[in-house]
């Protein structure tokens, strides 16, 4: 149009826009804005998961604890009454105290097969998190070789009662080994424990 020539009356350009720019901008905000929710949302979950993850697993150990502890209390009660009933001077019995001595050490064996057998099941089936895995491996090995050791008790109890003597002896030096062989489960147990209280540093008891 001719600069000497006035625009006419009424008449008005309009403003020059581009209307694919425009809504590629606001298809990029509504994006962002999904996404931006998307990872508050994943962080949520995560947060969550992390959250339910670790009380989880504080209540398996807690589990495993009391079952432990149960069976700790237990085998103390048994374990005294037959270091005890060992202990227990027998050169001045008579044939038939001697027989109700050994009666009463093969009831006390028996009773101790079936403790360290019900406590094992439980503790073995414990679910527990990785990190004690090893505790509960070595203390399960602990419960097998003490019903070992009150098996072969009873049996040199039986071997006994039918003047095997010689069956006695050879059962009460198997009994021996089997408890010494419980002690050093015991050892790892308490180890393992402290490794995963203390951390992977520690000395050997």
């Amino acid at each position: 149009m001719d600069p000497d020539t006035p625009e006419p009356s009424g008449l008005r350009i309009p403003d020059l826009k581009i209307p694919g720019l425009l809504k590629l901008t606001a298809d990029r905000r509504k994006a962002l804005a999904t996404a931006a929710a998307a990872v508050v949302a994943i962080a949520v979950l995560l947060v969550g998961g992390m959250v339910f993850v670790s009380f989880h697993e504080g209540q398996q150990v807690a589990a495993f604890n009391s079952h432990v502890s149960a069976s700790e209390a237990d085998l103390f009660l048994v374990s005294g009454k037959i270091t005890s009933h060992m202990r227990t001077p027998t050169n001045d019995l008579s044939v038939a105290e001697c027989d109700a001595h050994v009666r009463e050490f093969a009831a006390i064996a028996n009773y101790g097969r079936a403790v360290t057998a019900y406590h094992r099941r439980i503790v073995a089936v414990d679910a527990v998190p990785e990190a004690y895995a090893g505790a509960q491996s070595a203390y399960v090995r602990a419960l097998d070789n003490l019903n070992r050791a009150f098996t072969f008790w009873s049996s040199a109890a039986s071997a006994y009662e039918v003047r095997d003597y010689n069956a006695a002896n050879r059962n009460i030096a198997e009994a021996d080994k089997a408890w010494q062989e419980y002690n050093a489960a015991i050892t790892d147990y308490d180890r393992e424990l402290r490794v995963v209280e203390e951390g992977p540093e520690v000395p050997p008891a």
